[in-house]
């Protein structure tokens, strides 16, 4: 088991980062204010919608979905490995939530034209040499939005951090929430001298470490994720190779298969090998 008790768990880990923000709701207005550049005002925490299959295939990552008052639904997740396999994955869960928020029923009528949905991602792995925060829309070559109200924005924390351990100044505490949520338990105690929202916060980092069941249930989730990645990993490597060894694979479905094929074995879901090959369930069912 993943060691318990000399691991001090940040607010970059899902359950201390939920425990936290719901009971200081203002301070994720805030986080949220400085990535959008706007002020943001918390209506209400809202129900995802989307079917358990997919929320039950994300791996490591948190969602939050809130309403703001000026009418924006907002998906916040957490992410610890922010890889090419990652963002594919994540585009497919934010489209669905995409449509299940603003088609309201079958009727076409019934489309919320206002409601505009944003999705961040607030990542811990980047390379400090990306930048800080980018946002992404669905246009053409030429810059034109297929949609205005549809984006997508990556948080680089990494850089947040560098940058603000570089350039602030006493009295320039721009960006201190984003710093907060990767600090350490030490750098953790010095945001907190500075901050006094933080220093309360930290306080309650500090117990949420002290509770033993609550750090057994974060190191058995870990332990969970692991194994699931690696068993994706497995899977992908002794189907390609199988296929290899057989001359068998031609085409991209032909490689689908014997890498869904390994992830049966391997004890995966349905559901999950449909979302992780992009096969039919009909596909899969005529493989069985």
């Amino acid at each position: 088991m993943i060691e318990e008790r000399n691991k001090f768990y940040n607010l970059k880990y899902d359950r201390v980062f939920k425990t936290i923000v719901q009971n200081n709701p203002r301070v994720l207005e805030v986080i949220l204010s400085d990535i959008l550049d706007c002020e943001v005002e918390i209506v209400t925490f809202v129900p995802t919608e989307l079917p358990i299959k997919n929320k039950r295939s994300k791996v490591n990552t948190l969602d939050i979905l809130l309403k703001t008052k000026d009418n924006k639904i907002l998906n916040v997740e957490l992410n610890t490995n922010f890889d090419k396999f990652t963002k594919e994955r994540n585009l497919v869960y934010y489209t669905s939530l995409y449509s299940q928020k603003k088609l309201r029923g079958s009727n076409l009528e019934e489309i919320d034209e206002e409601l505009e949905v944003i999705h961040i991602d607030i990542n811990f792995n980047e390379s400090k040499k990306e930048e800080a925060k980018r946002i992404y829309y669905v246009q053409d070559k030429s810059g034109k939005k297929y949609s205005e109200n549809f984006k997508i924005i990556t948080v680089n924390i990494a850089k947040y951090k560098e940058e603000w351990y570089d350039k602030n100044i006493k009295g320039n505490n721009k960006h201190i929430y984003l710093v907060m949520l990767d600090a350490n338990e030490e750098e953790l105690g010095k945001l907190g001298k500075i901050d006094k929202i933080i220093e309360g916060i930290n306080k309650e980092v500090e117990k949420l470490n002290d509770d033993f069941v609550f750090k057994r249930e974060i190191s058995r989730e870990e332990e969970n994720e692991i194994r699931t990645k690696m068993r994706i990993k497995e899977a992908k490597q002794e189907g390609i190779s199988q296929g290899i060894s057989q001359g068998k694979i031609e085409g991209e479905k032909s490689k689908a298969m014997a890498i869904a094929t390994n992830m049966l074995n391997k004890g995966l879901s349905i559901e999950e090998i449909i979302e992780l090959t992009g096969l039919t369930k009909e596909e899969l069912e005529d493989k069985e």
